[in-house]
């Protein structure tokens, strides 16, 4: 039996954990990327000679100060938007019309399936649950154990095709979002917020001599 090597072992907890959703994937590496840019920063100011030991200390602690709100809002705005994202895609709040129709179509035994009414392939509890649930669990939804024994296959081989097509469209559609987002809180949120609280100690200092006088 061939032992999996390290390389194999990344490859399968990275396929475990972000197959299913890039988006998680693209906020966990750009957190990782901040903190190493932040960390990269710190270390250059104390590596720094020609700084005296007084102004480093105060360089170094606003970095820090900066970095990490800049780091926390880069989390948690992205990873907020996605877990926003995927509860509206999961909620059918914004579908493809192939998507729709490949939803609706999983009741056989409807010879003229509309897109627009693909939840009445679902009772209310298993619309809660998401649409990929009811997709990966089609043998436990009503619309399937209702389903004609010779029908059954066929309800099952469509909805492992709208599966792969829905995962397609959710995957894209919360890159995107999450995108957007890390913009926002990369260069707009994290950098206004962060040098607003790093200015604090300064304005403190300031309100006394010789500075406030």
């Amino acid at each position: 039996m061939i032992k999996p090597t390290g390389i194999s072992r990344f490859n399968n907890y990275i396929f475990k954990n972000y197959a299913k959703d890039s988006s998680k994937l693209l906020v966990h590496v750009g957190t990782g990327v901040t903190v190493i840019g932040a960390s990269a920063q710190v270390g250059m100011l104390l590596a720094d000679k020609d700084i005296e030991g007084h102004t480093k200390k105060y360089l170094v602690n606003q970095e820090i100060i900066t970095s990490g709100c800049c780091i926390g809002l880069y989390y948690t705005i992205c990873d907020g938007t996605r877990r926003l994202a995927n509860r509206l895609l999961e909620q059918g709040k914004i579908l493809t019309e192939k998507v729709a129709m490949g939803l609706a179509a999983l009741n056989k035994e409807n010879h003229n399936p509309q897109a627009s009414k693909w939840k009445d392939s679902f009772t209310k509890d298993e619309l809660k649950k998401g649409i990929s649930y009811n997709l990966e669990h089609i043998q436990d939804t009503k619309i399937y154990k209702n389903a004609s024994e010779n029908l059954k296959p066929q309800v099952i081989e469509n909805a492992q095709k709208t599966l792969e097509s829905f995962r397609g469209f959710k995957n894209g559609s919360s890159v995107l979002a999450v995108l957007l987002a890390s913009i926002f809180a990369g260069n707009i949120a994290g950098p206004i917020l962060g040098n607003f609280i790093a200015s604090l100690p300064a304005k403190k200092d300031c309100k006394q001599p010789p500075c406030g006088k």
